[in-house]
């Protein structure tokens, strides 16, 4: 797994927000743009329609970080731990009979899960990876300049939330690709 890159410049010196400077080579036009998710980054294993693995996402750790290892991985949940108990209610209350066999990325969302940020009354699982469900939360005419962007983002409102804003955008490529931008990530 890779960091999704943010479109712009940060400033790491100061408050770490966004400055105009483009920070990707990014092909825009043929990429589709969809609503961040603010949750709990984790990775299904998925055989017959039923989940018989799940993973969430490991940021390295300082002492990693020096050891230069920058990007993040995935680790098996704990189905009877009490850190990873509401990702396993989220895979409970989620129905998986249209997800084909293998394994997807996705997002564990709800009531218990980073603060409930969507104003969800449960906890539930979307797989963004997933593009059949991808198309719920893909977004028509998304500005890709600074100043447009900075005014744009703060008026949008989830295509899964109970009247919230979104968090952000990512853009998916056709080839892979992907960057993102996030509301907070300005000024």
């Amino acid at each position: 797994m890779r960091k999704i890159k943010t479109i712009f410049d940060r400033n790491w010196e100061t408050n770490r927000k966004v400055n105009a400077q483009l920070a990707v080579d990014f092909d825009f036009e043929n990429a589709t743009a969809t609503e961040k998710l603010d949750g709990m980054n984790i990775r299904l294993t998925v055989r017959n329609h039923t989940v018989v693995r799940v993973e969430k996402r490991r940021n390295p750790n300082k002492v990693q970080k020096q050891q230069g290892i920058s990007e993040p991985w995935y680790i098996d949940a704990d189905e009877f731990g009490s850190a990873d108990q509401w990702i396993f209610d989220a895979v409970r209350n989620t129905d998986f009979t249209t997800v084909p066999d293998g394994e997807w990325s996705a997002e564990a969302l709800g009531k218990n899960i980073q603060g409930n940020p969507l104003n969800l009354s449960n906890n539930q699982v979307f797989i963004f990876s997933l593009p059949k469900w991808r198309e719920k939360i893909t977004l028509a005419n998304v500005p890709t300049t600074f100043e447009a962007l900075k005014a744009w983002l703060p008026q949008q409102k989830s295509r899964l939330g109970n009247n919230t804003g979104i968090e952000g955008i990512v853009w998916h490529h056709p080839n892979g690709e992907m960057v993102k931008i996030k509301v907070k990530d300005f000024e």
